[in-house]
């Protein structure tokens, strides 16, 4: 059920990519790490993003988990916000049973977006890591949060829709 929440709502998400690199900012949580399984200089983050699909549908998490790290990594070097890899590294990190990493690779995508400025994107996956969190007993970790979401309440950029969206989950 997780899982089918975290696609619906990386399908809702829309993000506008910017020229700012978030793999040399100081401001995100962490660096951009290169994936474990190099990556050519030739691939593209959308020809990963599709590997990573069809892995995912044959319930090959590992390959599928290990391409959508690759299209991260490819789209946060290039300054993208990387929502549909991020979403989809996270989903099949849920289906593994690893929550803590799911989270974080959420967390990951929330900082990109705050750093970008895209409040819209970070109140919207920041919902999905306080669902992670509380769910799987990081109960502290999704405080935090939540105080965020609040503070986020009051942003101008935000739309009505996540306005409401936030306060509904967060009430």
């Amino acid at each position: 059920m997780l899982a089918l929440t975290i696609l619906a709502l990386a399908a809702a998400t829309q993000f506008t990519p910017s020229a700012v690199d978030l793999g040399r900012s100081r401001e995100t949580r962490r660096p951009v790490s290169a994936p474990a399984v190099p990556v050519s200089p030739r691939d593209s983050a959308l020809m990963h993003l599709e590997r990573a699909r069809v892995a995912e549908v044959a319930r090959d998490l590992s390959s599928a988990h290990t391409e959508y790290s690759k299209a991260m990594w490819l789209q946060r070097s290039a300054g993208v916000l990387a929502v549909d890899a991020s979403y989809g590294a996270a989903t099949v990190l849920v289906q593994l049973k690893r929550y803590r990493e799911a989270a974080d690779v959420l967390d990951q995508l929330a900082a990109d977006a705050n750093l970008l400025g895209d409040a819209e994107t970070e109140a919207r996956v920041l919902l999905d890591v306080v669902a992670v969190k509380s769910k799987y007993h990081r109960r502290a970790a999704a405080r935090q949060d939540a105080l965020r979401l609040r503070a986020l309440l009051y942003d101008e950029r935000l739309t009505g829709d996540t306005r409401r969206l936030v306060k509904a989950r967060l009430s």
